[in-house]
């Protein structure tokens, strides 16, 4: 336990031996520390030790010159306690060193450094090699996602390492994953799904490469490749193997220490959970999202498409309200992306995605009003777009809501979900699936038969099985 020891003169904090905290406010780790590290700090101890005496101080004597008390000079002295560099350059300047103490405790702190810096890599290292046996997962269940398209682009990749080198590799290879945000709503899943994986396959053969150095950069770059292929896998309606990436990019974030990409990787989970129709369970993946996030600016996807959406399936109008007022609010303060952009993005919501969500979240409450208003402020800014999906789920969300108006349009709402699915016949994907169901639905409750039946042939026809990779 922490203990606050009072002097006449001042306080001073220390942690002997324990895990605890040290004058730094850092975690003290020296319980588990190496023996080299050890050794040095009691080499250290020794020349503090020498140099009071040189100087005919006693520890209390010390202790009052430095602003601490004696205990905290004597665990010092035998190597258990921890101090800041301020505490070593008023020791250097009592016991008159010339800058010798202050030099010593700056050189084992170098080492001290080095050390853990070093056991970071072995433990990211020991991440990549327990993830291995994962980097041929197939992202559908049925057939290899990684037989179709691309084939296996082994010997190839490691070609191409050859060429680059490790380091510049690494550095294409991020530039290549942004680029396949920036194009997934143009090209979608299908196409982009294996170039990812493939991309997964050319970390493996840098990691075999990869200098100490650069390894970080390894982990965080494979974090947000299998955060978006669990992204993909919601897209495909392939759950299972969101789970198993999403597992993966948060193992390799929590390693990092990435709080913006857990709270990223924790709303794609409870994604996951909405598709899957588990709503409960993705309003309390979002809101442990939105406590990860803090005031990150990941708490605006998290409030919209976590928090709201699912509040809005479980009937909390009150939830609903609250969280897209904040996540609006959030997003119209915050310097989000203008216009609508990539629905996978790690980068944080803007205004138009946070209001597209909102829009999902008050229709599943009834407020068909609002909804109605989001959507047309909405119209022009999808139409500008390079959307499809954005387009068709605005345009469903819209029709769904003229079904449930008291002038309701059936017919309107009919012709207005048709050219939604128009939009995005390319690339279906869950999302506007899930939504052009629930609108065929609103259209057969109401009476309207031969539009519900035509619609959702319509629909049946748009979820036909793509060829992957085509």
């Amino acid at each position: 336990m922490w203990r606050r020891i009072a002097t006449q003169t001042a306080t001073c904090d220390y942690a002997p031996g324990g895990s605890d905290r040290g004058d730094t406010g850092q975690v003290n780790e020296m319980t588990r520390e190496a023996a080299p590290i050890a050794e040095g700090r009691r080499t250290l101890g020794k020349r503090l030790a020498g140099f009071r005496k040189a100087a005919n101080l006693t520890q209390a004597q010390l202790g009052a010159a430095v602003h601490c008390h004696r205990s905290t000079v004597a665990h010092l002295e035998i190597g258990r306690g921890r101090a800041d560099e301020g505490l070593w350059r008023r020791a250097d300047q009592a016991c008159q060193a010339d800058g010798a103490l202050l030099a010593a405790f700056r050189e084992f702190e170098a080492q001290r450094q080095a050390h853990l810096h070093q056991a970071k890599m072995v433990e990211l290292a020991a991440v990549h090699e327990r993830l291995e046996t994962w980097r041929t997962v197939p992202l559908g269940a049925d057939e290899p996602l990684s037989a179709n398209g691309t084939g296996s682009p082994g010997q190839s990749l490691a070609g191409l390492i050859d060429v680059l080198g490790p380091a510049q590799t690494l550095t294409t290879a991020a530039e290549y994953t942004r680029g396949i945000i920036q194009r997934y709503e143009l090209e979608g899943p299908h196409r982009l799904a294996p170039e990812l994986l493939s991309l997964r396959q050319l970390n493996q053969e840098l990691g075999k490469r990869i200098e100490d150095a650069d390894r970080a950069a390894l982990t965080k770059l494979s974090a947000q490749q299998a955060a978006l292929l669990a992204y993909m896998a919601v897209n495909l309606s392939r759950y299972g193997d969101a789970d198993h990436f999403a597992l993966e990019a948060g193992l390799l974030a929590t390693a990092l220490g990435d709080t913006s990409m857990l709270a990223w990787i924790k709303g794609t989970q409870s994604f996951t959970a909405y598709y899957r129709k588990q709503y409960r369970e993705a309003l309390v993946l979002a809101e442990a999202g939105v406590e990860i996030a803090g005031s990150d600016a990941q708490r605006i996807r998290l409030l919209s498409n976590g928090v709201a959406r699912a509040a809005g399936k479980l009937g909390d109008r009150r939830t609903v309200e609250r969280t897209v007022t904040e996540a609006l609010d959030l997003a119209a303060r915050a310097n989000g992306p203008v216009g609508m952009g990539s629905c996978i993005d790690l980068e944080p919501y803007g205004w138009a995605r946070t209001a597209s969500n909102a829009a999902t979240a008050y229709l599943a409450v009834g407020d068909y009003a609002r909804v109605l208003e989001l959507t047309q402020e909405l119209r022009p800014i999808v139409a500008a777009s390079e959307s499809d999906w954005s387009r068709s789920l605005v345009s469903l969300d819209e029709a769904t809501a003229l079904t449930m108006s008291a002038r309701a349009d059936l017919e309107h709402a009919a012709a207005v979900g048709m050219e939604a699915l128009e939009m995005s016949a390319a690339k279906p994907i869950a999302s506007v699936g899930s939504r052009a169901r629930e609108l065929a639905m609103s259209l057969h409750q109401r009476g309207w038969g031969p539009a519900s039946v035509n619609f959702l042939d319509a629909v049946r026809e748009w979820n036909k099985p793509k060829e992957i990779g085509r």
